[in-house]
């Protein structure tokens, strides 16, 4: 009775074990996934500033909401079991900084959700783009290792 316990037991941690697994590689490759789809945003925002493509204040709107959509995302996308895994680039300062890399996410979220308030013209729209860049220069130099 007891053997089949403990073989019961041993099935199902083995079981969670593999389910949590796969879910911190999931999480690995939605928050790939959402680094993409933010880098699209700015390569439509680079093209509006250049003047490679015509500035359109419905597309501006779509870029800001990619980058809210990242904002609101990325705080739960950093478990302990995605240190590793998946070709992640997330550098091990965001488990030993947790509290820097909270507030980098926060100043982000402020900045997209002003960047969207404000946002009226090509003016308002490169400078506000500006804004926000710098935050994603700075979270990536700090927490974000190259890959080689």
């Amino acid at each position: 009775m007891f053997g089949k316990l403990f073989a019961v037991m041993a099935v199902l941690a083995l079981g969670m074990t593999a389910a949590n697994a796969q879910s911190c590689e999931d999480i690995i490759t939605k928050r790939q996934n959402l680094m993409k789809v933010s880098g699209a945003a700015g390569k439509t925002a680079g093209a509006m500033m250049k003047g490679e493509a015509p500035f359109d204040l419905d597309k501006a709107k779509e870029v800001f909401a990619a980058w809210a959509n990242d904002a609101k995302e990325m705080p739960t996308m950093f478990p302990d079991c995605s240190k590793t895994g998946a070709h992640t680039t997330a550098a091990p300062a965001i488990w030993d900084k947790p509290d820097d890399f909270k507030a980098l996410i926060a100043k982000f979220t402020a900045d997209v959700k002003a960047a969207q308030d404000s946002t009226k013209d090509l003016e308002t729209f490169k400078a506000n783009v500006a804004t926000v860049g710098k935050n994603c220069s700075n979270c990536h130099q700090a927490f974000r290792v190259r890959p080689s």
